[in-house]
């Protein structure tokens, strides 16, 4: 998603790119059942993936928009955001990752100034003061200005580059459980904390949902072992009853890893995106810091003029993006410090917490509009 949105915004701006991608997505269907890698696509990001061309492609595909978002661990201590506060039309979409892939691959290939390379690896990589060189997995070679490192947590064009890595790992693994629901879609997210880890829901286009069940490492390997039918109710035994008649239709887990690279640039090296950082999911903003770091690099660039290949970009762009990123990444893991401690007082004081939150006028919409990114 943050390689093909910079690859669109680039083109746009009147330079050549080179995308080089592993493997295309697949194509979409109607008919096709949800997939389990969602995104809660903040209103700024909508706005980025407007201007790349791809948002009309992804909005004629499915996705579903949510206006409401509440959080609680006591009943009765709830913080609620509403996008009528902002005066927005929503707060963001949920969106499957592989549409948005889609919309802006559909872009890119009407883009004269966009080559595709696929299936391919970079293998190699070579730079000087003026050019970076990668050697591709069938020997073939390039020359770019600039090399953006897209390609995920795992980076192997950040290795190639020598950049290390801070790593994290949590003491929970998250389970994505995709369900048909009972009930018509409403147009809210939510969240509970719970003494073992949260509880979410993400609505999903037409009668379907995301569930988002954190837990410790052992417990998730359970849960993944069970059929459709016992998964159902345990699920019944640890969600809301809000939550209402559903099916599960599909689920997949993965572990909680914070990383931040050392550096975001290596020489013509620029990490974006999971390449350059990752942060707990625990307020889905992963992939909206992501495309805040694709729209810092594209306006440098473009602010840049006939100078936009200098090396000195990079320094700045690491000057901007990485104060940003380590702020949410340190908000996250405060939240998941404080929900995850029963000791003493603290769990009182962090459901009063909630409710002051959720009284804080002002405060609170300016809380609201930074995590939006409006």
């Amino acid at each position: 998603m943050v390689g093909a949105a910079t690859a669109c915004l680039l083109a746009r701006q009147g330079l050549d790119v080179v995308v080089l991608e592993s493997a295309l997505p697949e194509p979409f269907s109607p008919e096709q059942p949800m997939d389990l890698r969602v995104s809660a696509i903040s209103a700024a990001s909508i706005k980025l993936l407007q201007k790349a061309g791809g948002w009309e492609a992804v909005l004629a595909m499915r996705s579903c928009p949510y206006r409401r978002l509440e959080t609680w661990e006591w009943d009765g201590f709830t913080t609620r955001f509403d996008a009528a506060q902002l005066g927005l039309p929503e707060l963001g979409h949920i969106v499957e990752n592989r549409l948005i892939q889609l919309g802006l691959l559909a872009q890119m290939e009407s883009l004269p100034s966009v080559r595709t390379i696929t299936p391919t690896n970079v293998v190699a990589l070579e730079q000087d003061q003026h050019y970076a060189r990668l050697t591709l997995d069938d020997g073939s070679r390039l020359q770019a200005r600039w090399v953006l490192a897209c390609d995920g947590a795992e980076s192997k064009t950040r290795q190639l580059a020598g950049i290390g890595v801070s790593r994290f790992e949590y003491r929970q693994h998250c389970m994505l459980i995709n369900i048909d629901s009972d009930d018509e879609q409403q147009d809210i997210t939510w969240q509970q904390f719970t003494p073992s880890g949260p509880r979410a829901f993400l609505p999903l286009a037409g009668r379907h949902g995301s569930l988002v069940w954190y837990d410790n490492p052992a417990r998730i390997r359970e849960l993944m072992a069970l059929d459709h039918s016992s998964l159902e109710q345990a699920i019944l035994r640890a969600f809301p009853a809000r939550l209402g008649g559903f099916r599960v239709t599909g689920r997949g887990s993965f572990a909680l890893v914070r990383r931040h690279a050392n550096h975001y640039h290596a020489g013509r090296v620029v990490l974006l995106g999971d390449a350059a950082h990752t942060i707990n999911p625990l307020a889905g903003q992963g992939v909206n810091l992501g495309f805040r770091d694709v729209a810092c690099w594209s306006e440098l660039l473009h602010g840049a003029g006939e100078r936009w290949h200098e090396l000195t970009l990079a320094s700045r762009y690491e000057r901007k993006r990485r104060p940003d990123n380590l702020l949410m990444q340190s908000g996250m893991d405060l939240f998941y410090a404080a929900f995850s401690n029963r000791l003493g007082p603290l769990p009182v004081l962090r459901n009063l917490g909630l409710t002051l939150a959720d009284k804080a006028g002002p405060l609170k919409s300016l809380a609201l509009r930074y995590a939006l990114g409006v």
